[in-house]
């Protein structure tokens, strides 16, 4: 079924209303328009008597003067006639400058004596047809029955007809007639003009009705257009009409849903994102905990293996070498101490993690910090044949000095740990325009730069195949980036001209540095 729009529908209403009426008008004038005008007629006929009765003073001139002027004015003509039957007055005849009342009418036509018999004459001068009009009005009535006033329908020759009055004026008789073809032309004509009329007003009516119907219709289509636009989760549309009716509140009422729906949408989106992120990161912390659970397990079954197997040989009695004894109890202690270490570590990075460690500010040296770290390591350097240097270190921070040395500590154990034998370690400070950035230097073959982000990740190697001889729990750059967090900093390494930097920033905001 095929469906039309509002518009269309509108105009059909429109353009129905106007056929309707404009039919209504012409039934009414088809049927009844000619009793109307029929029954004005009539009504013109009495009325007119009525003014000529109340203006008659009994003078003929006078009343003479009044019946031109108001033929002059309507299609009514008159006569006056006596009691004797004789005309005084009519328009159809001429008068001599006296008014004489002896009309001049062709011989043998006497209008003269008592109320007229016989046939009428064929008066055949078109002039004449009034004449024939009041002879024919006398000889169908009797006078002296007349009433004040009486209508009557007067038939002429060639079916033409007359509406005729004959009332009383004092002792003459009045004659007031108009044709019935006047009647019926002019409803002719009216009929026609209605007809022209009826047109003109139903073009009129369509062009007006498909104005009309746009205009309301639309500020409907452009709601609608927002509407559909809302039902895609497009909110940029907004209604734009300025109408303080109906239907501008409507479309007011519209843009505040629009608004309403797109700032929940969005709240639900936002909110939906969050929890897309809450679950990824969920996912994320759980799969970090199975392999936290994993490489803890594996980090500590190594020495717990070996503590184990040591004890049980002490036991057993298999080193009964006071030096196989030592070795024996020097690895247990030496197991031990690393699994103290892992523990001490992971205990610490938990603090960070969970916010619980407390920081102690300070005004830290850093040329005396790493001369202290240097120290610390002389053996493992000395062993290996490493050179350190820190003289660009002449700095002061304002900071938590105990995680500032963890942080310094683990980059020099991982440059000593990696730096082929006899090379070269350096480390400097410089100031940045956001604060201080302490760096460890060492020679070596870098790493790939897929893997710089990879490596402060908890047990993170960037050799599988390296063996825990190798030294190192597998968790002290995740440290870094935890103490990096807690101070408000940040860390990071890169590859640089013949080996690996790796740099701790501390922030502006809390460290304050003069030179020494």
């Amino acid at each position: 079924m095929k469906r039309h729009s509002i518009k269309f529908k509108f105009f059909v209403a429109i353009s129905a209303v106007a056929l309707v009426f404009i039919g209504v008008l012409l039934l009414l004038n088809l049927f009844f328009y000619d009793d109307y005008y029929l029954m004005t007629r009539k009504t013109e006929l009495r009325d007119t008597y009525q003014t000529i009765t109340k203006s008659y003073d009994g003078d003929l001139e006078t009343t003479a003067s009044t019946l031109d002027a108001l033929e002059s004015k309507s299609a009514i003509r008159f006569a006056l006639v006596d009691r004797s039957g004789s005309l005084l007055y009519a328009s159809f005849f001429s008068f001599d400058q006296d008014r004489k009342t002896t009309p001049n009418f062709p011989p043998n036509d006497d209008f003269s004596g008592p109320p007229f018999t016989g046939g009428l004459p064929d008066f055949g001068d078109q002039r004449m047809r009034g004449a024939a009009i009041v002879f024919a009005v006398l000889s169908s009535t009797d006078l002296s029955a007349v009433s004040p006033n009486k209508l009557l329908t007067v038939s002429l020759h060639g079916n033409e007809q007359y509406l005729c009055l004959v009332g009383e004026l004092d002792d003459h008789y009045l004659i007031a007639y108009m044709p019935y073809a006047y009647i019926e032309q002019n409803s002719t004509f009216n009929l026609l003009f209605l007809l022209i009329a009826g047109g003109c007003a139903l073009v009129i009516c369509l062009v007006c009705g498909y104005v009309i119907s746009r205009a309301f219709t639309k500020p409907l289509i452009q709601m609608g257009t927002v509407a559909n636009s809302m039902a895609r989760f497009d909110f940029s549309k907004k209604y734009e009409g300025g109408e303080s009716d109906e239907i501008g509140q409507l479309g007011d009422s519209l843009n505040r849903l629009s608004a309403y729906l797109e700032q929940a949408i969005g709240e639900l989106q936002q909110s939906n994102t969050q929890l897309a992120q809450e679950i990824r990161e969920k996912e994320r912390i759980d799969n970090m905990r199975r392999e936290f659970i994993v490489n803890v397990s594996h980090e500590l079954k190594t020495p717990i293996a070996l503590i184990q197997g040591y004890a049980e040989g002490l036991t057993a009695g298999v080193a009964d070498d006071p030096e196989d004894r030592k070795f024996y109890c020097d690895t247990i202690a030496d197991e031990a101490d690393h699994m103290n270490k892992l523990v001490m570590q992971l205990l610490s990075l938990s603090k960070l993690e969970l916010g619980a460690e407390q920081t102690y500010l300070e005004d830290v040296d850093l040329h005396a910090l790493c001369d202290e770290a240097v120290r610390k390591t002389a053996v493992l350097c000395e062993s290996r044949g490493l050179s350190v240097g820190y003289a660009n270190t002449a700095l002061t921070v304002h900071t938590d000095s105990g995680l500032l040395e963890q942080v310094l500590m683990n980059y020099l154990s991982n440059a000593i740990r990696y730096t082929r034998d006899g090379g070269h370690i350096e480390l400097s400070a410089v100031e940045t325009e956001t604060g201080v950035r302490l760096s460890v230097f060492n020679e070596g073959d870098g790493l790939p730069e897929e893997e710089l982000d990879k490596i402060w990740e908890k047990f993170y190697r960037t050799d599988r195949a390296r063996t825990r001889e190798a030294g190192g729990t597998g968790i002290g750059l995740s440290l870094v980036r935890a103490i990096a967090d807690t101070l408000h900093g940040c860390c990071g390494a890169c590859n640089a001209p013949g080996g690996i930097e790796f740099w701790f920033e501390i922030p502006a905001g809390t460290a304050s540095t003069e030179n020494l």
